[in-house]
């Protein structure tokens, strides 16, 4: 079970005055509901400080190592010889030798984002369009040589390879990178009727606190899958997830001081 899927159980197992409904759907379905003011809430979202028009936020959940790219073991040596190792991620989206592709609606951080739109060639890209699976979709397309690299969490990697499939796949750092953390949390539609989302995050921070971020099975889903690519999990996850009320801005957690290195 993944980091969302673990947290959406314990939410839904501490939060127990409401009736929830869990739903299964692509991510450009979930963008809909959210900005169409649905009564939901998304797990997984990239935390951010204060509330916008599309999503109002909960307390940081979790913390995140950089981007990376995402490719098979036979491929990996062809883009790395190319674009360098960390990658270019500049020159490899300009690369039109080599298809790009993601889940259509998939987002990433402000700096990652940027890079895409100002450099991706859109003849080398190819897009998920629609799937229950997008990620998956993902990976099997990579497996089967119709792409050549896409952009993830570098733990993704670990977690298509329980799968025992003979093709591994493999993260690469990205040049780009900034060496800071990215904090998650989760997201409820801000245009939701009868003030949902500010009631939602009140109950979802509640038992964050109270229950979730502190208990054993939570930080070891999360040191599961995240301490082989964060240095010093344990203390960065006290101090930027349990201690973060006692932190005065929404700045990216810097990492240049610890000599991290993604693998």
């Amino acid at each position: 079970m993944g980091l969302c899927d673990n947290l959406t159980k314990q939410l839904i197992s501490s939060i127990k005055d409401v009736k929830h409904t869990r739903l299964f759907v692509p991510q450009k379905r979930i963008n809909k509901y959210i900005k169409e003011g649905k009564n939901v809430c998304f797990p997984c979202v990239i935390h951010k400080k204060s509330t916008n028009e599309v999503y109002t936020y909960s307390r940081p959940t979790s913390i995140y190592p950089e981007f990376s790219i995402i490719t098979t073991n036979q491929k990996a040596e062809t883009l790395t010889k190319a674009h360098g190792n960390p990658i270019n991620l500049i020159s490899l989206l300009s690369d039109e030798r080599f298809t790009y592709g993601q889940a259509a609606a998939r987002r990433f951080s402000p700096h990652i984002n940027m890079i895409i739109e100002n450099s991706l060639s859109h003849h080398n890209v190819s897009l998920s369009l629609s799937s229950d699976n997008e990620s998956g979709v993902v990976i099997d397309r990579l497996r089967h040589g119709f792409l050549d690299y896409s952009l993830d969490y570098p733990f993704m990697a670990s977690y298509f390879n329980q799968q025992q499939h003979p093709i591994k796949i493999v993260s690469i750092p990205i040049a780009q990178n900034t060496r800071s953390l990215i904090k998650g949390a989760v997201g409820c539609a801000t245009n939701a009727p009868n003030d949902f989302a500010n009631q939602a995050i009140k109950k979802i921070n509640a038992a964050l606190e109270s229950a979730i971020l502190e208990s054993a099975a939570h930080q070891l889903s999360q040191r599961h899958w995240l301490s082989e690519h964060i240095d010093n999990f344990d203390k960065q996850y006290y101090q930027h997830i349990i201690n973060f009320d006692s932190q005065t801005n929404d700045a990216p957690i810097n990492t240049a001081d610890q000599n991290k290195e993604q693998r």
